[in-house]
């Protein structure tokens, strides 16, 4: 007699766990950029300007390098890509303990840590989980990003104090190891989707067949040519380059910002993690409020809440000054960037090509980056403080709201492909 007793875990949650610490230690170099910045200062006496291109780069070169990742990832899988991107993340973070000149800071923060070892991850993981979760997606989605808020917490003080204890090399060389064997290990439990072990999304295993969400329902299947005519797939990406400028000049360039007013170093890397910490209340809570709400809500509110707390940030010269500001700021922060996956799967369908069409907005996020990152630094060196790198992230921050209030509702999102044929 056969069995038909369900398993007591469903497979999309063991994905959800292996993507959630994939998704920490990827980011273990670029969210804790930040702490870098000093350190570069004192060893090398590299302007901050200089070194904060070495960010901008990493962005840069990303921004082809998420598309084609976005495109073998739907034609190929993504194990095998996650695990060349393991090698790369952890051979570059032990040569980044051995780099002397400004040239190979470039080399190996922005080609192989920073960027390409990056990307197979950023861009893959998201929407493999979207096609997990027929059911309580938002709830996946807020967990997936709230891990990635973790990296930096972990991160930017175990760098610091490596650091300040045991040396550039020393702390590059013990990461690098456990990074690569960590990355390697948790790929091996990614799947592209629930096809590809026999099984259906998680709350779909009852109905006869795979369902179709209803942004897709009687719509056939489209190709990336067809959706790229879409005037809201550049609404979005133009709404994910400007969040991302205006968050970048922050988390580039917090730490030195409270070094600058004399802050203690292990402190104020502090701040940077209380940003991260912080974020995943908003990484979480906004996933939900896309899943429910669409793309107009959850981005308006996202753009305002991290944009209006810069301004304490004009006023901060203690360190708890600083430290509330990374609570408000962290509480809106992390939902610039975690609604795209879902609004993407409501507006285009699960039968697009989701992974290249979050290739394609990952670019404008990427480019926002690389510009923000680049842009706080070098204000900085033009007029020997931050006030003007402030004030660009409050302006540009708060120019995106207008973008966000003239995307098409919840309703009108799901109807958004009817044209295509």
């Amino acid at each position: 007699m056969t069995s038909t007793k369900k398993p007591a875990l469903h497979y999309a949650w063991v994905v959800l766990a292996a993507a959630c610490v994939l998704n920490i230690f990827a980011r273990a170099d670029q969210g804790s950029f930040g702490v870098f910045v000093d350190p570069l200062v004192q060893q090398f006496g590299w302007k901050r300007g200089d070194i904060s291109f070495a960010y901008s780069l990493a962005f840069l070169v990303g921004l082809p390098t998420v598309v084609v990742m976005g495109w073998l990832g739907d034609r190929f899988g993504a194990r095998r890509l996650m695990f060349g991107a393991a090698v790369l993340i952890g051979t570059g973070t032990i040569l980044m303990g051995t780099i002397e000149e400004l040239w190979q800071f470039y080399a190996v923060y922005g080609f192989m840590v920073g960027s390409m070892g990056h990307a197979a991850f950023s861009v893959l993981l998201p929407v493999i989980v979207t096609r997990w979760f027929y059911h309580r997606l938002g709830i996946a989605m807020g967990i997936y990003f709230a891990s990635q808020g973790l990296g930096p917490v972990i991160f930017a003080p175990l760098f610091r104090w490596l650091l300040e204890t045991r040396g550039w090399h020393h702390t590059f060389t013990l990461i690098g190891v456990a990074l690569m064997a960590i990355l390697a290990f948790f790929a091996l439990f990614i799947h592209n989707s629930p096809a590809s072990k026999g099984l259906k999304p998680y709350g779909a295993e009852d109905l006869p067949e795979a369902p179709v969400h209803p942004a897709a329902a009687g719509v056939p299947k489209v190709s990336l040519r067809e959706i790229l005519r879409l005037p809201i797939v550049w609404k979005l990406t133009g709404i994910h380059f400007i969040g991302c400028v205006a968050h970048a000049i922050i988390l580039a360039h917090v730490v030195s910002m409270a070094t600058f007013k004399g802050v203690a170093g292990v402190t104020a890397a502090g701040v940077l993690a209380a940003i991260a910490g912080t974020s995943v209340i908003s990484r979480f809570g906004f996933s939900i409020i896309a899943d429910r709400f669409g793309g107009r809500t959850t981005l308006s509110l996202s753009l305002l809440g991290q944009s209006l707390p810069v301004i304490i940030l004009f006023f901060a010269s203690d360190a708890w000054v600083f430290y509330l500001f990374a609570v408000v700021f962290g509480l809106c922060y992390g939902g610039e960037m975690v609604g795209f996956p879902i609004i993407n799967k409501q507006v285009f369908g699960a039968r697009a090509p989701l992974g290249s069409i979050y290739a394609f907005q990952m670019v404008g996020a990427g480019t926002g980056m690389a510009l923000g990152g680049w842009l706080g630094g070098g204000l900085f060196d033009l007029s020997g403080h931050y006030t003007w790198a402030l004030a660009a992230s409050l302006a540009i921050g708060l120019s995106g709201l207008p973008l966000a209030l003239g995307l098409p509702g919840r309703k009108k999102e799901t109807a958004e492909l009817a044209p295509v044929t």
